[in-house]
């Protein structure tokens, strides 16, 4: 309905635009037209040559005749050229009609009920615009690094760039081919070996496919100390429905990450979704590794492997001190046997599991003495 006012305005204003000329016409009548006044000077002139004696009475009457003629004709071009004065009132009347009856029309055969276009939707049809836009600039980069690729098939660097170009508009699958180049160029390189099984893991609608656990095998081997080849490892365990070791591993891993790791919000996610499924979740609190600060952590980095063993071994002496003046903490024993287990201490970590079961409430021990079973399970 709220275009229903436009549309008469528009079409008053249509109409004003018609009918001004035919009125201007009905003066324009009333004014002599430019040929009649040509003939009547030719007339005058005629009467003068004749008094003169330059024509002959007998041609000035012949010429005379056919200036009249001239006359009559160019009066009746101009009047014929402008309707009739009833006419103009008929069209101004039809053109009022039609003004007036088309909002019945449009209320009859149009959609008066359908609402605007709302707002939302605009800026949806934008963001789709601009996705677009976004799409189309990531194919024409892709196009012009696959030329760059033909002529230099051996960068290795290039490769990786060209797979990046290709996660950008949602092509896993040619990333992954990409990277397969990058990691065949350059097969020592820890970084190339694990971005490749990642976009094969990404392809394959995110399932470690048994190429993807080659790989990353190959990359755990180049580095043991990353946790990225340990993760997915673990996914994998998950997903052939090995749960348990799925679970454990990923616990190791959750323990060893810093608080503000980029990967511990990820790992912890799973440590709890492998926990509800093992019927663990609701009976044991979450474990989750000492917090260090970002200072910390830098310096942790810049560490030697011995330095980096000997800090955490102070941390994890710190926690077995804190766990003794509060032996009712059970997260706090469940944290120290994880952290004694990621030292390779494993009597240690058997210790502080039984410390835990003797400081549990009765309806956490029996989940407890499961998790305790596992440790002195292991090799």
């Amino acid at each position: 309905m709220i275009y229903i006012i436009p549309l008469i305005l528009a079409s008053i204003i249509a109409l004003l635009f018609l009918l001004v000329p035919y009125f201007k016409n009905r003066e324009s009548v009333q004014t002599e037209a430019p040929d009649i006044a040509v003939y009547k000077a030719q007339l005058n002139e005629l009467t003068t040559d004749t008094q003169r004696g330059v024509i002959s009475e007998e041609a000035a009457k012949t010429a005379r005749l056919e200036i009249e003629r001239r006359i009559l004709k160019a009066a009746d071009q101009a009047y014929s050229d402008v309707s009739p004065e009833r006419p103009n009132y008929i069209l101004a009347l039809s053109l009022i009609v039609i003004i007036l009856i088309s909002p019945a029309f449009y209320a009859i055969l149009g959609t008066p009920g359908m609402p605007d276009f709302p707002r939302a939707q605009q800026i949806e049809a934008q963001t789709d615009q601009a996705q677009a836009d976004q799409i189309a600039e990531g194919k024409r980069l892709i196009a012009q690094q696959k030329v760059n690729l033909i002529k230099d098939a051996s960068d290795a660097r290039g490769w990786a760039y060209l797979s990046n170009l290709e996660l950008t508009i949602g092509n896993f699958q040619g990333a992954a081919e990409a990277l397969y180049n990058a990691h065949m160029l350059e097969p020592e390189s820890f970084e190339y070996q694990l971005m490749y099984a990642e976009a094969l893991i990404m392809a394959s609608s995110e399932r470690v496919i048994p190429a993807a656990m080659i790989i990353l095998k190959k990359a755990e081997a180049l580095n043991p100390d990353h946790y990225g080849p340990k993760y997915y490892l673990a996914l994998a365990d998950y997903q052939a429905g090995d749960i348990e070791r799925a679970h454990s591993e990923w616990l190791k891993i959750s323990t060893g990450l810093a608080e503000g790791n980029p990967l511990k919000p990820l790992v912890d996610f799973w440590v709890g979704k492998a926990a509800q499924d093992l019927g663990l979740a609701e009976a044991l609190p979450q474990t989750r590794a000492p917090s260090i600060s970002s200072e910390q952590a830098e310096v942790i980095q810049n560490m030697s492997d011995g330095e980096r063993q000997d800090l955490i071994r102070q941390m994890v002496s710190q926690l077995a001190d804190k766990q003794v003046e509060n032996p009712a903490n059970i997260e706090g024993w469940l944290r120290l046997s994880q952290a004694y287990m990621v030292l390779g201490d494993k009597e240690q970590a058997i210790d502080a599991m039984k410390s835990a079961i003797s400081n549990a409430p009765d309806e956490q021990k029996a989940n407890l003495q499961k998790e305790l079973e596992k440790l002195t399970g292991l090799e």
